[in-house]
């Protein structure tokens, strides 16, 4: 069961981590401050540019175990805006994620 949320609000990255791509240095999001709570992210997904106007527009996709998370990077004002917020229930526990992601929609109406 996934249930998806869209969000569209900016929200503070304030852990990172770095992974070597040939020559350079790639940067990912560790973990996001959101409506009161901490979400460290424990996957990466997909990682694409994609240009609105003149802007470069970083996307990640990440995971915490319990619910996936559409981030976007403004490389030109430096924002990261949580785009949605998927709920993936896991067959291991499926409860858990449900109280996590209320919990996280309960933050849309701050």
């Amino acid at each position: 069961m996934e249930n998806v949320v869209q969000v569209n609000k900016t929200v503070s990255v304030v852990a990172f981590y770095f992974k070597n791509a040939g020559q350079r240095l790639k940067c990912f999001p560790k973990r996001m401050e959101y409506a009161g709570r901490s979400i460290n992210f424990t996957e990466t997904g997909l990682l694409h540019p994609v240009r609105k106007g003149s802007r470069m527009i970083h996307v990640f996709d990440m995971t915490d175990g319990q619910a996936d998370y559409r981030l976007e990077f403004d490389a030109e004002t430096l924002d990261w805006t949580l785009m949605y917020i998927a709920d993936t229930q896991t067959e291991n526990n499926p409860d858990m994620s449900q109280v996590v992601y209320a919990e996280l929609l309960q933050g849309l109406s701050l």
